[in-house]
């Protein structure tokens, strides 16, 4: 192709990264590579791959996908991180490579995706929908902690879902039994923000019934071998499968390909992840194990004595009884509405209602009915369920996978069938709409030279199903709403429409014996396909009668009565929507979800029928390559264009990599497209110029534009952030010096304010008692703060120096009491409001007073005190730890210790000068140490023996004179333990500590020794 000129010209790593996907005997990794496109070339080169373990190949942008029926190595987390963010051409072909440039389209070009997994039954679809879930969760996750949460739920729904969902067919040990179109839902930047899984027709007879060799819906196989035996018996189980109808008819139990004691712990790990509450499981487990029982019940016709009529009764009352158990409902209730059916007569008052009996077909029926509505309708909550906990209401991005039941052929075909191959045509119209039909009307409209490619068109088909009001599901529904139409005036309604129809066949039509009298025949793109009439009706109808939805509405589980809601009142005069009506109409929104995304196409081939690994039959694959039209599809991608943009779209994502073009260009969006084409030597045969749009013939072309782009977009984001930044810098800078000259006025203004506002307020306060202590400052502005901080300081210092100089002989004592109060201050209780009056002796309350006066005189005589600060009797500590009472004398220079009989001076006097410090307990107590310098000994004095509080005083009046005469304040300790040395001479240290105490004989504060070097301060 010529566009390999461009990966040779413009990149050295292209031609590197393609060699490696060719290996000799792999095959070629992409079919529109091949030499001839014929159909053996096609199917040599696809059992060549498969042969050799590769079982992805590319047509273009589609993935061919061959089921190996083994498990394959490629699907690692090392894998998963190889094709993140890299081209297809670079690595070998894989889905993951697919699901890349889904996530990479939807964030590059903020777009929608879609991802449309087709084939047939075996194929391979629903593991490859997971595969894909598995990338995107894995290189999406990781960004935030809620999109970690939601990437968890998406995988987990998952197991959830196929046990439910899926099950065992004679083609496939795993088929979908319903179909599933799963919203990934990505914020801007591609972190997980949500989800939404719409179902398609569920294959609800599968619960009563199935073909040979098949199995119902994993689940119950699940519960029966994954729950424990206690909770069997509660639900009146057993482990082994064979014990219930509706598991052993078809006589397959175990399938060797499955676990399902594993599969039923994933189960219940999703069930946990996605928020289903221990109720919640309790009343699903309860609803399946209902189902087996309901399959168990039977019925004998019982003569009706009163009538003459006959009418039936359940058979196995204990099935019945265990039904009615799990499902919480009254067991007459529930015999009742399996064998009798009530019916409205009449109209407006004369409406009444009968009871007629059911025969034992009609009760068989409506018992199948019943466990088939309830299996459908937990399916459904469940699916809801799920949404709940991962849907995200808000409208973003969304990657959808469709995984949806493939082509079915079997030996009798029903309704079921019909739909299921009715929307695999949908499909594949919608697959040539948008990769042959419209590709080639495109090129026309464009102008681009272009030579048709044939190819089967299946609209007619898609039109004889689903057309309006003459078409097979429209004739159904009519045939439903006239009373006497059955099966067989169905079927001859429609040999009457479509006799001649290019696409239908009947045994009228044709004579052909093998389509058989009950059947007709649809010519679909897969292959003709046999349908025999029998149920249609009925199926269609989709009938529970009213009986059964009564006695589940008696139901005592909130969940039961949940899934059989009464009708609303609007809802009950409208003719309920057939089950082909609903199909066709879900189907349709479907196809107009997908036209509304970008799709990328995932075709899958089952290899053989007998699920070999290894095995290819070759003329399987073959019909599957015809009708899937993989080969026009190859034959149109190699005639036509990779790529097509409009010129505005082309010239805007890659205007940056010519000068020309950047940052902006004069002339129009075609002229800059063919600037930049130009400017890169694009060869002309590797694009074309239409009308509106460009296209380019080979994709790495568009590879080595995406390439230069992402190398060229760090050096524009940084011009781009240079430039603004020094945009942004300079409007602030001149933003900020505007709004300094605003602040500086207004600033100037509001302090002007204030301070004339401060001036009338303190205008007279020199004439004010208090000196403007109550005077409320005006609010100042926050950015004065510390200005007004420091004015209040100002006139603080200036409203105390008028005070104190007001105070006159009363000023000692204030400065004795604001340094006590400096002193105690949240450290010890003492009493403010006491007057200090310093010589308590002197008194008149002293009985000896005259001798303590004259003692006085002969002291300051002797020794040249001259005042006394401090007179009071104390009980003192003598070293050898007894308490006793003296007269303590505090002069301007010493303190004394009295006899309190002839006030003698005991020993000697201690000079201030000789004192350390001060310790004194946090308590009630009334004690002090007075610690002294060696050789003197500490003071340990008791100072409220008198009845009032005097520690603060004695404190305050030693610490004042010491830093009177030395100039050095005094440290006063307080601590819960105190350590002094008052022995004689100066020797061990005594360790005090504090206890209070409840002891009535205790009376204030009481000195009591321990021990040798240990003593307590005992007080209230």
């Amino acid at each position: 192709m010529s566009g390999a000129k461009i990966s040779l010209d413009k990149t050295k790593s292209t031609t590197k990264k393609t060699k490696t996907m060719y290996k000799k005997g792999e095959g070629v990794p992409d079919f529109v590579l091949l030499n001839q496109i014929t159909e053996n070339d096609f199917l040599e080169n696809l059992i060549t791959r498969h042969k050799s373990d590769q079982i992805y190949t590319y047509i273009g942008d589609v993935v061919i996908s061959s089921n190996p029926f083994k498990k394959m190595n490629i699907y690692n987390e090392s894998d998963i991180k190889n094709y993140n963010g890299r081209y297809k051409y670079e690595m070998p072909p894989h889905i993951y490579a697919l699901a890349n440039d889904a996530y990479r389209a939807m964030r590059q070009n903020q777009e929608k995706q879609c991802v449309i997994i087709s084939g047939e039954s075996g194929a391979g679809k629903t593991e490859a929908s997971k595969k894909i879930m598995q990338f995107l969760t894995f290189v999406s996750k990781n960004q935030s902690d809620r999109g970690d949460k939601i990437a968890k739920m998406l995988l987990e729904s998952n197991p959830l879902l196929e046990a439910f969902g899926n099950a065992k067919t004679l083609r496939n040990d795993n088929s979908s039994r319903f179909g599933k179109y799963m919203e990934m839902q990505f914020d801007y930047v591609g972190t997980p923000s949500g989800g939404k899984i719409t179902n398609y027709l569920l294959e609800k007879s599968r619960v009563v019934g199935r073909a040979q060799g098949e199995r119902n819906f994993h689940i119950f196989y699940q519960m029966l071998k994954g729950l424990n035996q206690a909770k069997l018996t509660e639900l009146g189980l057993n482990a082994s499968a064979t014990s219930f109808n509706y598991l052993k008819n078809s006589t397959c139990i175990d399938v060797a390909t499955i676990d399902d004691v594993a599969d039923f712990k994933a189960v219940v790990k999703a069930m946990e992840t996605l928020g289903l509450k221990d109720e919640d499981q309790n009343s699903i487990w309860r609803i399946l194990a209902s189902i087996l029982h309901i399959g168990n019940i039977t019925f004998k016709e019982l003569p009706d004595q009163t009538v003459g009529t006959s009418s039936v009764g359940v058979v196995d009352q204990k099935s019945l009884a265990s039904a009615a158990a799990c499902l919480k409902t009254d067991v007459g209730t529930l015999s009742r509405s399996l064998t009798y059916r009530s019916i409205n007569t009449g109209v407006g008052k004369r409406c009444s209602v009968i009871s007629v009996p059911l025969d034992n077909e009609q009760a068989v029926f409506s018992r199948d009915a019943l466990a088939k509505a309830l299996y459908e309708r937990l399916f459904q909550w469940l699916v809801g369920k799920i949404n709940q906990q991962i849907n995200n209401p808000e409208k973003g991005l969304v990657i959808g996978i469709l995984d949806i039941y493939g082509f079915e052929v079997f030996e009798k075909n029903s309704f079921e069938q019909l739909n299921i191959n009715y929307c695999n045509e949908k499909l594949q119209q919608l697959f040539i709409e948008l990769t042959l039909k419209s590709e080639q009307a495109e090129y026309k409209n464009e102008g681009i030279e272009w030579k048709d490619i044939d190819y089967f068109n299946n609209k007619p088909i898609c039109d004889l199903i689903e057309k309006r009001p003459i078409g097979l599901i429209s004739l159904l529904d009519e045939a439903c709403l006239i009373a006497k139409s059955t099966d067989q005036t169905y079927l001859q309604n429609i040999q009457n429409n479509f006799d001649k129809h290019e696409y239908f066949q009947s045994y009228q039509s044709t004579r052909d014996r093998s389509i058989g009298d009950g059947c007709f025949r649809l010519k679909h793109y897969a292959g003709d396909v046999t349908y025999n009439v029998g149920g249609f009706l009925e199926k269609n109808k989709d009938t529970l009668f009213g009986d059964l939805i009564t006695s589940m509405q008696m139901s005592k589980d909130p969940l039961i009565c949940s899934l059989f809601p009464s009708p609303k009142p609007e809802d009950s005069k409208k003719r309920p929507e057939t089950a082909g009506s609903q199909f066709r109409t879900a189907i349709n929104s479907l196809i107009s979800t997908l036209l509304a995304c970008s799709p990328h196409y995932v075709r899958c081939i089952k290899s053989n029928d007998n699920k070999q690994a290894g095995v290819i039959d070759e003329e399987r694959v073959r019909h599957q390559v015809r009708y899937l039209g993989l080969l026009e599809n190859v034959r149109v991608r190699r005639a036509g264009f990779a790529n097509r943009q409009t010129y505005q779209r082309f010239s805007q994502r890659y205007k940056m990599l010519t000068k020309e073009t950047w940052p902006t260009f004069k002339g129009n969006p075609r002229q800059a497209t063919e600037a930049i084409l130009k400017a890169h030597n694009i060869p002309k045969e590797e694009f074309r110029m239409g009308k509106t749009k460009v296209f380019i013939r080979s994709p790495t072309t568009l590879f080595y534009f995406e390439e230069k782009r992402e190398a060229e977009l760090p050096r524009i984001a940084t011009l781009i952030q240079k430039t603004w930044r020094g945009h942004c810098a300079r409007s602030r800078w001149n933003q900020r010096k505007a709004a300094i000259k605003i602040q500086l006025f207004y600033r100037t203004y509001r302090f002007k304010k204030w301070f004339r506002e401060l001036h009338r307020v303190f205008n007279d306060v020199k004439n004010d008692p208090k000196y403007g202590k109550f005077t409320v400052w005006p609010k100042n502005p926050s950015v004065l703060d510390r200005a007004v901080m420091l004015i209040h300081r100002v006139h603080n210092t200036w409203r105390a120096e008028r005070m104190v100089l007001a105070l006159g002989p009363s000023a000692p004592a204030m400065r004795q009491k604001v340094l006590a109060y400096d002193l105690f201050k949240g450290k010890k209780k003492w009493n403010c409001a006491r007057l200090f009056d310093a010589d308590y002796l002197e008194k008149t309350t002293n009985p000896n007073q005259s001798k303590y006066v004259i003692a006085m005189q002969n002291l300051f005589q002797t020794y040249g005190d001259t005042e006394v600060l401090f007179a009071d009797y104390v009980t003192k500590v003598n070293p050898k730890g007894v308490p006793q009472k003296r007269g303590v004398v505090v002069t301007n220079a010493n303190i004394y210790k009295h006899d309190p009989k002839n006030y003698k001076v005991k020993k000697w006097g201690t000079p201030l000068a000789d004192i350390s410090s001060i310790s004194c307990s946090p308590n009630n107590d009334t004690f002090v140490v007075i610690h002294c310098k060696a050789p003197s000994r500490d003071f340990v004095l008791d100072v409220g023996i008198n009845g009032y509080e005097a520690v603060s005083e004695i404190v305050t009046v030693i610490v004042q004179q010491v830093q009177k005469l030395t100039g050095i304040r005094l440290t006063v300790h307080f601590a819960q333990q105190i350590t002094f040395n008052n022995a004689r001479p100066k020797g061990s240290d005594t360790q005090l500590s504090f206890q209070q105490s409840n002891d009535p004989k205790v009376d204030g504060s009481q000195y009591k020794k321990i021990k040798s070097g240990q003593a307590t301060i005992l007080y209230k």
